[in-house]
């Protein structure tokens, strides 16, 4: 989604032309594709011709790529960017990058850092990130965050009621932590006087599925609502008194239903991994807790549920902290990154 709020972004800059290179594969996101397989095979000839042909015409090279791809294909393509000349950026995607390199063999380790170091540029997502590259020796990093368009929307007013609506957006997936909410939720019914039900909205993965949809329907204040249209994600959120993300991915990044939240001014439930609290500050615009502790989770959802006046401050907090992760914020600062020499002039809205 990242990628998608910059290209509509760059459309604003009448003096910038984007060549595009898709190397999405098209597949089952519902499905776990690991491994070997020839279509990965035929995708990176195809990737490697596409850039061949095009980097001699453009003026910079921006790659966003996963763990795998930056130590398989980015070498290659940064050897054709010195041919030609052209400065070469990095964006790895996700915050695991650090991780991925320090689990590597000494050897293949250093060879890894000095591929990113002969880079005009790593843009890493988050701050930590940032920090432990440039603790091993990569000098060329600059934060730059995710981003999302901000969206044309009118926030809906909230229902002060003795009641509280959770939402879950996002693909339910096992390390997502779909399962502990809903066990959350039982424990908070349990716990609580105020009524709190939790929608779900996402692709429900395959190695979850079974799983998910028996504890779903032992939930009697939960519901799965189906998958939310591309694009609708703040002004979802807009609806409910909370978003609840229980992620446990190690590799966590900076989440864009976080940021989705943001500009729907809305308070997030979250856990304290790894480059959260970067987003989220416990208590000022949501609340963090200890990953896969669903009892603290229903203690965060039940402090929540019984505040409203919390729930506002917090709301308006996050609608605040969202300004850094608007579309336009971040291209501007990724234009000055890459074409620091040249003033770009973004046409009015």
């Amino acid at each position: 989604m990242t990628v998608q709020a910059m290209l509509e972004e760059f459309a604003n800059y009448p003096s910038l032309q984007v060549v595009l290179i898709n190397t999405t594969p098209g597949m089952d996101v519902r499905k776990k594709m690991t491994g070997f397989n020839w279509e990965k095979v035929k995708r990176s000839f195809a990737i490697f011709y596409h850039y061949i042909r095009d980097i001699r015409h453009c003026d910079a090279a921006l790659v966003f790529a996963n763990d795998l791809f930056a130590i398989t294909l980015a070498p290659i393509l940064l050897l054709f960017s010195k041919i030609y000349g052209k400065p070469f950026f990095l964006k790895p995607v996700g915050a695991g990058l650090d991780l991925f390199i320090n689990a590597q063999p000494k050897l293949f380790r250093i060879y890894l850092l000095s591929i990113l170091r002969a880079m005009e540029g790593i843009l890493t997502q988050t701050q930590l990130l940032k920090e432990d590259l440039e603790k091993m020796g990569c000098a060329n990093v600059n934060y730059l965050p995710g981003c999302r368009p901000l969206p044309a929307m009118t926030l809906v007013p909230k229902n002060r009621s003795e009641k509280m609506r959770l939402v879950y957006l996002g693909h339910i997936t096992r390390f997502k932590g779909p399962l502990i909410l809903l066990n959350a939720l039982k424990t908070s019914s349990e716990l609580c006087d105020v009524q709190v039900t939790c929608d779900f909205y996402g692709p429900i993965h395959e190695e979850i599925q079974n799983e998910f949809l028996a504890e779903l329907n032992s939930s009697p204040n939960a519901n799965y609502c189906g998958i939310a249209k591309a694009g609708t994600g703040p002004q979802l959120i807009s609806q409910y008194d909370a978003l609840v993300l229980p992620t446990y991915y190690d590799t966590e990044g900076h989440p864009g239903v976080l940021i989705a939240a943001m500009h729907a001014g809305v308070p997030v439930i979250s856990t304290q991994v790894r480059t959260l609290p970067e987003l989220i500050e416990n208590g000022s615009n949501g609340l963090l807790v200890p990953t896969q502790n669903s009892h603290a989770l229903a203690n965060a959802i039940v402090q929540l549920a019984r505040d409203p006046d919390m729930r506002r401050k917090m709301g308006e907090a996050n609608l605040h902290k969202g300004q850094e992760f608007r579309a336009d914020t971040v291209v501007a600062k990724l234009l000055k990154i890459v074409f620091p020499d040249f003033s770009f002039v973004r046409k009015p809205n």
